[in-house]
């Protein structure tokens, strides 16, 4: 892409600041945990001529790399979880076996040369018949979810609507209108709105 004479510089510089970051970035170190002559080495390797465009387009290249592996890594995930619940399963099957056919030989005990297996007797423990029925000073108050989803859209809401307010010319009126709309979309207080800004997207080609 051509650059215009005038946002050449900045280009340039924005290329070669986004090439030193990434590489930091990479490294997994920042200034702090770097040395002088690590960060000088650093910098001088990456002082280079480059564009804005060639590094831009390394930097969506490593996302998708990364992206890669992280969906490699979540559906690895995904098996392992279901591995070890099966796994446990079976452990637990297994010991139900063991346990069977000790109460039926008779074993309270059995001493082997890898270890030693010990029937004892089971702790009480509850089985619930209908859960519907067991008093209320038994359950345990969830803790409080945040809707966010909610916050935001009345959030929005009222940005909308004093941004109307404070495009009407007349004070009075302004006045009004901004009073309807604090009894109508009363502030929430602990947070606030946070417009402005940029957010970065990502298509693929």
């Amino acid at each position: 892409m051509n650059q215009r004479p005038e946002n050449l510089h900045q280009s340039i510089e924005a290329a070669k600041s986004l090439r030193l970051e990434l590489a930091r970035l990479v490294a997994g170190s920042s200034d702090a945990e770097m040395s002088a002559e690590d960060l000088q080495a650093l910098q001088d390797t990456f002082d280079g001529e480059t564009t804005l465009d060639a590094e831009i387009r390394s930097a969506v290249l490593a996302i998708e790399e990364d992206e890669i592996f992280v969906r490699g890594i979540k559906a690895r995930e995904t098996e392992l979880k279901d591995r070890r619940l099966r796994l446990e399963k079976r452990i637990e099957a297994t010991r139900g076996l063991i346990e069977q056919a000790m109460t039926v030989a008779q074993w309270p005990k059995h001493e082997m040369d890898i270890g030693t297996v010990t029937l004892g007797k089971a702790k009480a423990r509850i089985e619930i018949d209908e859960e519907s029925e067991i008093p209320s000073q038994f359950w345990k108050r969830k803790e409080p979810d945040l809707d966010r989803a909610g916050l935001l859209k009345v959030l929005n809401e009222r940005h909308k609507a004093m941004d109307a307010v404070n495009s009407i010319k007349d004070e009075e009126g302004r006045a009004v209108a901004r009073l309807r709309v604090n009894v109508e979309l009363p502030p929430i207080p602990g947070c606030h709105l946070e417009t402005g800004g940029h957010v970065l997207t990502i298509r693929r080609s």
